[in-house]
């Protein structure tokens, strides 16, 4: 039997909650609100300054949400003051709006899911940003979207360039000659010489805005302990230790040291029925430009160990057994970036730097005093 919803236009905030469920959206939110009598309120259309004012009146209750731009912020100011926030993933929420509202996705539907799912105790929530991860989260981001934006640029010139016969070196793009070239070039029409020109003088502000962030960000990982003993393991440096310090939050909430590559999606899908088990491809569940720069890592670290140069003798013990037993490239790096997390993982629990002597050794083999 359904539950009957009661709509409402504002929040009652004399009433106790046991959940609200709050569907977000650009300008206003979709709010079901589970009452301490078993009632359900709706409120179909609820502004954001009126869901603040609310929040602020109302006894601490429990705020349910789906991920989104908004959410960090939100969950800031009612956790300031006294509200439990849980953010649920979107697939949860539609697997419950499946099977309990017959896959009719409404922003009530979603939002009563979100009110009831936030009584579940065994469901995995995701952990909202604070200020300082948000800080580091944001520029990172904005850095990855400068280099995109740069990419696009230089690949989009040299392409029309090419296509009226100027073909462009690799090492003089986005330097002062390139405009030379394009102004001395007589096979440029005039109405298309101008706006070449003005892509390259685009592509070099470009550039200087994306190296005053990679500063700003190298000054920010400097004054950080955590961002400076991730930088201790080699193959990660400031980007990645800065990306990492966004998104890893508390790191004594990974209780198994398989538990944190699964967090960033690198580690194969278990596939299983019956007596038989098999794994897939990784999850890619988790940060995209986390996993990203840490397969970038570990290729770096895979070079040094098949140059002999990385100082750990285990991790490169075992990086060529897994070479000599001819494991594909895809996989070998995601292992590697897998085993670089549980390294991370290791040193911010101890709080003690990178030791290349117990870098890749199990943790029952090690010394107590290790």
């Amino acid at each position: 039997m359904s539950v009957r919803r009661i709509l409402a236009k504002t929040i009652d905030t004399d009433l106790e909650y046991e959940a609200i469920g709050i569907d977000l959206a650009k300008n206003c939110v979709s709010a079901a609100l589970l009452t301490t009598d078993g009632e359900v309120v709706c409120i179909d259309r609820l502004d954001y300054s009126e869901l603040e004012k609310s929040a602020q009146a109302l006894s601490p209750t429990t705020f349910a949400m789906e991920p989104c731009t908004e959410m960090n912020y939100l969950v800031q100011k009612l956790e300031a003051w006294g509200h439990r926030c849980l953010v649920i993933g979107g697939k949860n929420v539609q697997n419950y709006v499946e099977n309990h509202y017959s896959g009719q996705k409404t922003d009530l539907n979603d939002a009563q899911a979100l009110a009831f799912l936030a009584q579940d105790k065994q469901l995995r929530t995701i952990k909202a940003k604070d200020i300082e991860q948000q800080k580091y989260a944001s520029l990172t981001t904005l850095r990855e979207q400068y280099i995109k934006q740069y990419r696009q640029t230089i690949v989009s010139l040299k392409g029309i360039c090419q296509a009226w016969g100027l073909n462009i070196s690799k090492g003089i793009s986005g330097k002062a000659q390139l405009k030379d070239l394009i102004e001395n070039h007589a096979a440029f029409p005039e109405e298309l010489r101008e706006s070449l020109v003005d892509m390259v003088t685009h592509a070099q502000t470009t550039q200087k805005v994306l190296n005053k962030i990679t500063k700003t960000l190298e000054v920010l990982a400097k004054n950080d302990k955590v961002c400076q003993l991730i930088q201790t393991i080699p193959g990660l440096g400031t980007i990645c230790s800065c990306r990492l310090r966004a998104t890893i939050g508390d790191i004594k909430r990974f209780k198994n040291p398989k538990d944190f590559p699964a967090y960033y999606g690198l580690v194969p899908r278990s596939i299983a029925t019956g007596h038989n088990e098999k794994k897939g491809k990784i999850t890619h569940r988790g940060d995209r430009t986390m996993r990203s720069l840490m397969v970038q890592g570990a290729g770096c670290v895979i070079r040094l160990a098949t140059c002999g140069k990385l100082k750990s003798k285990h991790l490169t013990k075992w990086i060529l057994k897994k070479q000599k037993e001819k494991m594909p490239w895809g996989k070998l790096v995601c292992a590697v970036a897998a085993k670089l997390l549980r390294i991370v993982r290791a040193i911010l629990i101890s709080s003690k730097p990178y030791n290349p002597k117990i870098a890749g050794v199990a943790k029952c083999s090690l010394s107590k005093g290790s």
